[in-house]
């Protein structure tokens, strides 16, 4: 009998440790890479998945087919926004009821400000899904071991 108690006591410790080095992904964000001069869009968005890799140290953006569109070594990490611009929604408003001009669009972005391998100045803007925003934000500040900027937000 103790046996057997040992065996799950381990398998559960396994278990256990394993998802405390497993890296924090949020799912269903996008990808827009930035242009030199600060604007958010330069090409269409990508969606995917924003991992947060402890064990390689790594933030990546994975595509779903799984290819990675960027990976920033935490290291070259300069500085982190957050971001949650307020839009009225203008098509509701529209479309449906003129009380929809009261009611604000939220998005959430969170911009990655890095130096690449040749020393360049470089930035990433990934927009998060609003269900999983304020976790990623968290993963970010505690993975990259960073301050994140929260800019426009109550």
């Amino acid at each position: 009998m103790q046996w057997r108690n040992a065996v799950a006591s381990f398998a559960l410790l396994t278990v256990l440790a394993t998802q405390s080095f497993a890296a924090e992904k949020f799912a269903c964000a996008e990808y827009f890479a930035a242009t030199t001069t600060g604007q958010k869009k330069a090409e269409p968005g990508v969606k995917g998945t924003l991992v947060f890799d402890a064990v390689s140290k790594k933030v990546e953006f994975l595509d779903p087919k799984g290819t990675a569109a960027f990976a920033i070594d935490y290291d070259s990490i300069r500085a982190m926004e957050y971001e949650r611009p307020e839009q009225p929604r203008y098509v509701a408003a529209v479309l449906v009821s003129p009380a929809f001009l009261l009611a604000r669009s939220k998005k959430h972005y969170l911009t990655i400000e890095y130096k690449d391998q040749a020393g360049e100045a470089r930035s990433v803007v990934v927009r998060l899904n609003k269900r999983n925003a304020r976790e990623a934000v968290e993963a970010a500040t505690t993975e990259a071991n960073k301050s994140v900027e929260r800019i426009g937000e109550k």
